[in-house]
């Protein structure tokens, strides 16, 4: 267990709810490919992201699928 220097104990880790993290989420969805969270796993889900390897921007996205919905078997 580490210890702050200054005493200091709190935490700055931020823990998101589902809601969060799925919010989250659909922003960089949008940020960097244009299209909603909804429409990027539609995609996947119909093999669109095979070569996902050879572009960075998805592969940070399948890398940032939240738990809640790989869940739901979206992954």
């Amino acid at each position: 267990m580490s210890t702050a220097l200054d005493g200091n104990t709190e935490s700055k880790v931020k823990f998101l709810s589902d809601e969060e993290s799925v919010e989250r989420f659909d922003k960089q969805v949008r940020n960097l490919l244009g299209i909603s969270a909804e429409d990027f796993l539609a995609r996947r889900e119909k093999g669109e992201y095979k070569d996902a390897c050879e572009d960075s921007k998805v592969l940070k996205l399948l890398m940032m699928v939240p738990k809640s919905l790989a869940d739901r078997g979206v992954k």
